[in-house]
């Protein structure tokens, strides 16, 4: 088997536009109704791509797989792995295997006088020809159409907002200020993959197309309208493997995950929140989350702002 280390980095951290870092705390707003669902029982939805509250979730990004970023990343490809050392191997095998004891380098030398070229700038030529003819015919194995498509069949995600005080989101999401925000540690392993790296990605925000799908990653599989901007979206991901309860409510299925307590650091209530929604949450936070704090915002009219309060 040979050694993975030996395979050359044929990609350069340009070719692909990935999601930066997380902010230390994600926020996710609900109304007060979900508190329950998601302290109590410390679980939380995750929705397939094509059945969020955005009509065009899964829209068009891109107009091709293939294009000049991918050819130039595929050229490179066959540069890093084409080298000499590859050819001398690679010859002495096919000798070996035919019985042929003859020195690579008079092989090399019979190959130029025959055909006026260097067996290395054949071999690439080839791989180049190859390359050209298979980029040419990518878009006619599935359209970028139904590419998406799948993906948003197959993808789940679970949203997060990078921010507690945007009051759109307080009167979309959190029961027009009523409801809570619960803030999640994006350092916790939770959230984490197996190689430690962050598995949140943001949201950008575009409403154009890319010529191709490697203009920008992020853009073609984690981005939403313009329109969707005040959102400051970020997602992590899961497939429906990683479900582990699925609830039916009529024709429409609730997907749910849990998480540890350990993420979340404290839970903020709406500054229209009453009482009641107030001392339930301080009841489990007190049993359950014993470490996280409990706030309130206080919206500042004349400075179009909130401020947040222990309470």
């Amino acid at each position: 088997m040979s050694d993975p280390s030996a395979i050359p980095d044929i990609f350069d951290p340009e070719d692909f536009k990935i999601s930066e870092s997380p902010p230390p705390i994600l926020y996710k707003y609900m109304v007060a109704d979900r508190i329950d669902g998601v302290l109590e029982q410390g679980m939380v939805r995750f929705t397939h791509l094509l059945d969020t509250n955005d009509s065009f979730e899964v829209r068009k990004t891109f107009r091709h797989f293939a294009g000049p970023k991918l050819i130039k990343i595929m050229q490179r490809a066959i540069r890093a792995m084409v080298t000499p050392e590859y050819i001398e191997k690679e010859l002495r095998s096919n000798l070996a295997e035919r019985g042929i004891q003859v020195p690579t380098s008079q092989v090399k030398e019979m190959f130029r006088q025959q055909f006026g070229l260097s067996l290395d700038n054949f071999m690439r030529s080839q791989m180049s020809e190859f390359v050209d003819k298979f980029l040419g015919g990518i878009d006619m194995i599935k359209t970028p159409e139904e590419f998406l498509t799948d993906i948003g069949s197959i993808l789940m995600c679970f949203s997060l907002s990078e921010r507690c005080d945007i009051a759109t989101m307080w009167a979309h999401y959190g029961g027009n200020h009523t409801g809570v925000v619960v803030a999640f540690d994006t350092a916790h392993p939770w959230f984490m993959n197996d190689k430690g790296k962050s598995k949140l990605q943001k949201i950008k925000y575009l409403d154009e197309q890319n010529e191709e799908l490697f203009d920008d990653l992020q853009a073609a599989l984690s981005s939403k309208g313009a329109d969707w901007a005040y959102e400051r979206e970020w997602r992590i991901n899961c497939a429906m493997k990683q479900i582990e309860k699925t609830v039916d409510i009529g024709q429409d299925k609730i997907h749910l995950r849990s998480f540890p307590t350990e993420a979340v650091t404290s839970v903020i209530v709406g500054a229209k929140a009453s009482n009641a929604t107030i001392e339930h949450t301080r009841d489990i936070l007190t049993r359950k989350y014993p470490h996280a704090r409990l706030q309130r915002v206080i919206p500042q009219r004349m400075a179009s702002t909130f401020e947040i309060h222990d309470i």
